[in-house]
């Protein structure tokens, strides 16, 4: 075994956009912290994330804080500044996406048991107080992370590239 060189990994992950045809959006909902948006993105450009929704007081990858997490990375994915949840359901909805909270909810799905669609928005809560229940009757459904160690709360953009790589790795294993 060996690690790979930069054309081997060119091709690998080439290899797996062939295999990756749905599509996955993502609203970010009044996120406070630069880093955790930069992170965010950093991860959308890697699996393939279409859009991101900024909404409220979240911050954009214009953002020096962002752009330092973000890598330049935050540049290659496409971002949409909407001023409310509803608003950003709506746009979402019309691009064709379904719209599903990560959130811990009394009706939410485990992320692994969730039959995902085609085209998926996942919906993201401010770092501290998630989701409030207006935002979650915006949305289709629920999904969550399953917590089994001691602490019960992730870092928001460690929640966040869970589940865009749960909703990812659905699509493979079918």
């Amino acid at each position: 075994m060996k690690t790979l060189g930069t054309t081997d990994i060119k091709r690998l992950n080439r290899d797996w956009r062939r295999r990756s045809s749905s599509r996955i959006a993502l609203v970010l909902v009044s996120l406070s912290n630069p880093f955790n948006v930069g992170a965010i993105l950093r991860t959308a450009a890697v699996l393939g994330v279409e859009v991101v929704y900024l909404v409220g007081a979240t911050p954009g990858p214009e953002d020096a804080k962002v752009a330092k997490t973000g890598l330049g990375t935050e540049h290659t994915v496409s971002t949409r500044r909407v001023p409310t949840l509803a608003e950003a359901a709506a746009a979402a909805r019309a691009d064709g996406f379904a719209v599903l909270a990560l959130e811990l909810a009394s009706e939410a799905v485990p992320l692994a048991e969730y039959d995902y669609p085609h085209a998926t928005c996942l919906v993201i809560g401010n770092e501290g107080h998630g989701l409030p229940p207006a935002a979650l009757a915006e949305c289709d459904a629920a999904v969550y992370v399953p917590q089994v160690g001691k602490v019960a709360s992730l870092n928001v953009a460690t929640a966040t590239a869970i589940a865009v790589y749960e909703v990812r790795r659905s699509e493979w294993a079918r």
